[in-house]
């Protein structure tokens, strides 16, 4: 389980750039939605309810449409590092 601080945030965010669903920006792009997906950990969201905040977050926030094999690894991968 990871605290809220500007190191996990930061840590987020290049784990979500490197997943490569956004050609422009850099991993600070990622960083209001690494917050509110840590929050969200914290209190529990299980792996399916944090697919749909990812989901609606990068097409309300970023415009993005992304394909739901790749959300689902996105998710996959903030579960997995928040827990370990």
């Amino acid at each position: 389980m990871k605290v809220l601080d500007r190191h996990n945030i930061n840590k987020l965010s290049k784990i979500l750039y490197n997943s490569n669903i956004m050609l422009s920006g850099d991993s600070q792009s990622f960083i209001k939605i690494s917050e509110k997906l840590i929050l969200n950990l914290q209190n529990e969201y299980d792996k399916d309810k944090l697919r749909r905040v990812i989901e609606s977050d990068l097409t309300s926030t970023y415009g993005l449409e992304i394909e739901e094999d790749k959300i689902r690894e996105i998710t996959k991968k903030v579960y997995s590092w928040y827990h370990n």
